[in-house]
């Protein structure tokens, strides 16, 4: 009976075909998910945060973007590898006209930041560069929310500013949950405090409580009446307070 043998040679182009293959597959490698009309609603209600490349084929400047759009999101990827947390995804505008006319997209590129499927105001205006959408990324997985450890803390916030302060009896609860999710998409417009446990009991008369401070010194605080558990209510409520009827236009909120 003759044994198989294997020249070494063989074995070398073996174990580099093996190695290839492994390389290929890393699981480093992000994926841009492509977004059409069947799936955009569910990959980007269940993102925590999504940055979507609204491109045209035809475009040169679409066309410059697309590498550095996939290697921002390797890049984010191997940092934030919960694919829920975050998602890198584009839509072909030329192909999907109703998804660029639902979203009000008239040039291309354009990056816009969704939050659990709702677009936000402002769009990515930076530089068009791996590092620099990188470091975007990294600034929205920031916890919106400042956390207060004593009721002095209170007396120091920045009263040129619009503030909301919600005092819970703990943080793993339905009701902060809501309240993090809110300021998470209006981070921009609001800044966000919380207190929790001992700290926050003087001001849990009848449950968790959430409080509005406008600016202005000497300006009465707003208390939210609703269910903490909805949603829709809060953020209503906190948008009303936090984005006044009349806005000075900026080159960065102009949208």
């Amino acid at each position: 009976m003759k044994l198989l043998t294997i020249s070494p040679s063989l074995d070398i182009r073996f174990a580099a075909v093996i190695l290839l293959v492994m390389g290929l597959s890393t699981p480093g490698q992000a994926e841009i998910v492509s977004l059409d009309s069947s799936n955009i609603d569910d990959v980007l209600n269940n993102a925590g945060v999504a940055l979507v490349n609204f491109y045209a084929d035809w475009c040169r400047f679409s066309q410059m973007l697309h590498p550095i759009f996939e290697e921002a999101s390797n890049i984010v990827r191997e940092e934030f590898p919960d694919t829920k947390q975050v998602v890198f995804a584009r839509v072909d505008c030329d192909q999907h006209s109703d998804i660029a006319q639902r979203y009000r997209i008239t040039k291309y590129p354009t990056l816009k930041l969704f939050r659990n499927g709702m677009m936000m105001k402002r769009e990515y205006r930076g530089q068009r560069s791996v590092t620099a959408i990188a470091d975007f990324i990294r600034q929205q997985q920031v916890d919106p929310v400042k956390e207060i450890h004593s009721m002095e803390e209170v007396n120091t916030i920045d009263r040129s500013k619009r503030n909301i302060i919600g005092y819970f009896e703990k943080k793993d609860s339905d009701n902060y949950h809501t309240y993090e999710k809110v300021a998470n998409i209006l981070r921009d417009d609001c800044t966000f405090l919380a207190a929790f446990d001992a700290v926050s009991q003087p001001e849990r008369f009848s449950g968790d409580n959430v409080i509005y401070k406008p600016m202005g010194e000497g300006v009465p605080d707003l208390v939210y009446l609703g269910s903490l558990t909805n949603f829709d209510l809060t953020y209503a409520w906190a948008q009303d307070k936090c984005v006044p009827l009349v806005r000075e236009i900026t080159f960065e909120n102009g949208e």
